[in-house]
């Protein structure tokens, strides 16, 4: 008996060590197109060009960004945390059927809910024409292509990320908690501001962390809508003037802004501890009076409605209206093919490498892991077209290795699904990353101790112990990459194969010649393929529940 012990140890001490430099060599790899473009924009920063930027470009990006980001924020938590208080604390009609339905517009494309609401609030519109028309009325309605309308846009599509974590965490409070915080004199009324609020502040603050860097890393909706951010600048310095200096380093003053908001996130997370269980007694939902009950049914309405109905029937208001659309037919399925198929491979590579990560980090973490993992989850917010290019450089490095040291010719790693795949990786690692770390950091290290105690390796330790406690948070990040790859768009468009096209390509492609009407379909089409994973989503949530 007394030889167990002492016959593991050596072997799970060499299993943690090669555990941590699988990580480290699996983190090393992701990050070399991030450390390409730290270099190249370090060598524009020498050149003397940023101070060029500061007199043109910059000041008016960082306005622009800062109002995009800051309003969008405050639009998503303020949609998102109140949706989910009043689905898990009240009980009012159609609570069941909203409580899926607040996750639908996550399916709907910052650029496609552009494209819609373009079309249908513009002047030449049907809402406009119905007013001027039927109804006599001869004002505008304001400008849909403004920074205004980028905000309450990304907004309503946006607020998914909080209302899902948000849930789960106010799911997760004890009764007790709040029936103790009611004895010692909170009124019902402060118990979401003074109790709920501040213990799911973890949860919010990770979903409004998603929220921001999808906002800044944006292209698609503020470059249509003609807003000078930093996604729109770096693209249009890259493509449209040819100065890759320029972009280079607007990139890398993004990166900077996004590190801060890290540092400053993480500063205020200091001393506040995640480990736990389930609750054995969660909260039980309040009946509200009958003229109140339907207002909370109103207020979880109006994101559905406005996020994802409307723009659909606008989508399908624009095929009817035009049957341009008829003739992309015979290649819609190919792209829809392409789509789904990227879709899930790109998930489950994603998801794979974030486990090992986060694992390695938990039973054999170290300053330079944890370090090399905060770097990947930068990701998140770098412009698709930036990691796009970034990713060319260590790609077109193997392509040249393999042709010299093997005499191979042609291109291996550029122009195939495998480089696009890892773009997807360092794209949407922070999305995988978050949630799988969130959920690790649940468990509590006395199962992890007890486990080492009765001889378990760190393979069963996973396998038997951690794997089965975070099938719900790898449901999770399963599904909200999957969504966000198949949505995504300027990395699919510079780095895919020869004639491989998908839906959010053929949807941009449509778009940027104004035809609205032909791009109606693939932007339906885009929206229909992410409710299939949110659908999954919901049920796996509900299970939960």
């Amino acid at each position: 008996m007394s030889t167990a012990p002492q016959t593991v140890a050596p072997a799970a001490a060499g299993q943690g060590i090669a555990l941590r430099w699988a990580a480290l060599g699996l983190g090393g790899l992701l990050l070399l197109p991030m450390l390409a473009l730290l270099a190249l924009g370090l060598q524009g920063l020498a050149s003397g060009s940023l101070w060029h930027l500061f007199a043109t470009v910059l000041p008016d990006a960082l306005v622009t960004s800062a109002v995009l980001a800051g309003g969008t924020l405050a639009g998503a938590v303020f949609i998102g945390a109140g949706c989910a208080w009043l689905v898990e604390r009240y009980a009012f009609p159609g609570r069941a059927v909203l409580a899926w339905l607040l996750v639908l517009p996550l399916a709907m494309p910052t650029y496609v809910i552009a494209y819609a609401y373009t079309d249908l609030l513009q002047f030449s519109g049907p809402i406009q024409r119905f007013m001027r028309l039927d109804l006599g009325l001869s004002w505008r309605l304001p400008e849909v292509r403004s920074l205004p309308g980028a905000v309450v846009l990304f907004s309503l599509v946006l607020y998914p990320y909080v209302y899902l974590l948000a849930r789960a965490a106010f799911a997760d409070l004890p009764a007790s908690l709040v029936e103790s915080s009611r004895l010692l004199g909170v009124k019902a009324s402060q118990v979401f501001w003074r109790v709920a609020l501040p213990m799911a502040r973890p949860a919010v603050a990770a979903g409004a962390a998603l929220v921001v860097m999808e906002t800044l890393a944006d292209v698609g909706a503020t470059y249509y809508f003609g807003l000078r951010t930093f996604s729109a600048a770096i693209y249009n310095a890259w493509f449209g003037l040819g100065d890759r200096p320029a972009a280079l380093l607007l990139a890398l003053v993004l990166l900077a802004i996004v590190g801060l908001m890290f540092w400053m996130e993480r500063r205020a997370r200091q001393g506040i501890s995640h480990a736990g269980s389930r609750v054995a007694r969660p909260m039980r939902r309040h009946a509200l009076p009958a003229s109140r009950a339907w207002l909370a049914t109103l207020l979880c309405a109006l994101p559905v409605l406005l996020g994802f109905v409307l723009p659909v029937l606008g989508l399908g208001w624009m095929m009817l209206r035009e049957p341009e659309w008829t003739t992309q037919l015979d290649r819609f399925w190919g792209w829809s093919w392409n789509t789904l198929r990227l879709g899930v491979l790109g998930a489950t590579l994603t998801l794979a490498v974030a486990l090992l990560l986060a694992y390695a980090k938990r039973v054999a973490g170290s300053g330079l892991l944890n370090t090399t993992a905060g770097l990947l989850s930068f990701g998140y917010a770098v412009p698709g077209a930036v990691i796009a290019l970034a990713v060319l450089w260590p790609l077109g490095t193997a392509d040249r290795m393999l042709a010299e040291g093997m005499g191979w010719t042609g291109l291996i790693f550029i122009g195939t699904l495998g480089g696009v795949l890892y773009a997807y990786v360092l794209r949407f690692f922070a999305v995988a990353y978050g949630g799988i770390d969130t959920g690790l950091a649940r468990i509590t290290p006395n199962l992890d101790m007890a486990a080492r105690t009765l001889g378990a390796s760190r393979w069963r330790l996973l396998v038997d112990v951690h794997l089965p406690m975070l099938r719900r948070p790898l449901a999770v990040a399963w599904l909200l990459v999957l969504i966000d790859v198949m949505k995504e768009l300027p990395a699919t468009l510079m780095l895919r194969p020869f004639n491989f096209d998908t839906l959010a390509v053929i949807a941009q492609n449509l778009a940027k010649d104004e035809r609205l009407a032909e791009a109606a379909l693939p932007s339906l089409a885009i929206v229909a393929l992410g409710l299939i994973p949110l659908v999954l989503l919901s049920r796996v949530m509900q299970r939960d529940a």
